[in-house]
């Protein structure tokens, strides 16, 4: 038995167009997020470090507390 392959592609794709078409007029339009920046971005550089330690005799005391 042969199936009507043509028959069924063109009852699906005008379905599946309708459906878009419906879909598509009851959506609002969005626009993109565009940015003015043109080529890549900088490098990220890291802040310096503090020299000093961050932890201090006080704290190391309440530690071993």
């Amino acid at each position: 038995m042969r199936m009507p392959v043509l028959s069924y592609l063109l009852v699906a794709g005008t379905v599946l167009f309708g459906v878009l078409v419906l879909v598509g007029n009851k959506l609002e339009p969005k626009p993109l997020p565009v940015s003015q920046m043109v080529g890549v971005p900088a490098p990220f550089k890291a802040p310096p470090e503090d020299v000093q330690s961050r932890t201090s005799t006080v704290n190391v005391d309440q530690q071993n507390l």
